[in-house]
This record gives C-alpha cells, sequence and structure tokens, in this order.
C-alpha cells in the first residue's frame, strides 16, 4: 500500500496522541519528504496542536515559519494551535499579538472561542491592559469592511464573527464583570 499525504497525517496524528512528538516531527520532516510528498496544511497544523499541547513553542514558532516558508497559508486551525500553545505557556502578550498580527498579515482569524480565550486568560492573570487590547482588536474587527481583495469564504467567516453574541460589548462586559473587573463606556469606540 502506497501512503499518500493523507495517510502520513492520519499517522502523525496517531503519534501525537500516544505522547511520540518527535515520531512526528520525524514523519514530516523526512519520511515524507523521502517518499515525495509535501507535507499540506493539514499535516503542519496536526503537529502544531500537538506542540501546543506541551507548550513546546520555541518548535511550534519554528514550524510555523516552515510552513510559511513552504508557500502555506495558515488556516483558523494554525492559529489557534499557536494560540493554545502561547497560553498554556503563559505568553498572554504574545498571544494577543500573534491574533492580531494573523489576521494582518494572512486574512485568517481563529474560531470565536479563542478570541474569549485569550481574555479569560488575560484577565485571570490580572493582564487587564492585554485583555482589553485584545477588545480593542474585536472591535476593529466588528468595524471591518470587505475589499475586492478578500475571498468570498473569509467575508462570510468575517461577517459571522462580527455578527456572534458572545464577542458582543455585553458579552464581553459580562466577561470582565465575571472576573471583577469593569470595561467601560470609554473602552469602546
Amino acid at each position: 500500500i502506497e501512503l499518500d499525504v493523507y495517510s502520513y497525517s492520519i499517522l502523525m496524528n496517531a503519534c501525537i496522541n500516544r505522547g511520540s512528538l518527535w515520531r512526528a516531527m520525524h514523519i514530516l520532516d523526512e519520511v515524507m519528504p523521502a517518499n515525495g510528498i509535501e507535507p499540506d496544511i493539514v499535516s503542519y497544523n496536526i503537529l502544531l496542536i500537538g506542540l501546543a499541547r506541551v507548550g513546546d513553542v520555541p518548535t511550534m514558532r519554528d514550524y510555523f515559519r516552515q510552513l510559511i516558508s513552504d508557500g502555506l497559508t495558515p488556516t483558523k486551525e494554525t492559529i489557534e494551535a499557536v494560540v493554545d500553545g502561547l497560553l498554556n505557556l503563559g505568553d498572554v502578550v504574545s498571544a494577543v499579538s500573534f491574533c492580531q498580527d494573523s489576521f494582518n498579515q494572512y486574512s485568517v482569524l481563529p474560531p470565536y472561542t479563542t478570541h474569549i480565550k485569550i481574555i479569560e486568560f488575560s484577565l485571570a492573570r490580572g493582564l487587564v491592559y492585554e485583555a482589553k487590547r485584545h477588545v480593542f482588536f474585536i472591535q476593529q474587527l466588528w468595524k471591518w469592511k470587505p475589499n475586492k481583495y478578500h475571498s468570498e469564504e473569509f467575508c462570510k467567516l468575517m461577517e459571522l464573527t462580527q455578527k456572534n453574541p458572545n464577542l458582543s460589548k455585553e458579552a464581553l462586559q459580562k466577561l470582565f464583570a465575571y472576573f471583577g473587573e469593569k470595561l467601560e463606556e470609554s473602552d469602546f469606540f
């Protein structure tokens, strides 16, 4: 039986679920190229998710750079994995920046739950400024307008994000209140 990129990705996922990150990296770096198979974004995402689980941010960053240099475009799963890895390490500042940079550079957003997770982690660690910085970013998403360079799929994602009740002003104020913080009118533009 000849394995393809999907088969190798499944094999990598099995390795990661069994705790063998090294084996998954070996498959992506050595085995797939030796068999003439180029890893796709799913292969990288599987590895990034595994690295995020253990908080291996330096290796995760290396693989993120590698997927970019291989000409692949990050997906929402890519961004979610990297943000999760940064949060698992406790690096809230980098998680906020990475989420924003990914939107600005690659026009990709993580699932809405990642935005909430970033704010929760920030507030739980007493990093109110970082939580408000991310709220500011969410407000920028509310005001976003499509242009001719955005795909129909991306425009639909943005519309869903803008209309998501969990990212509304009221929901964000309730989230801050839960952590004993106040999101004032002056925090909104």
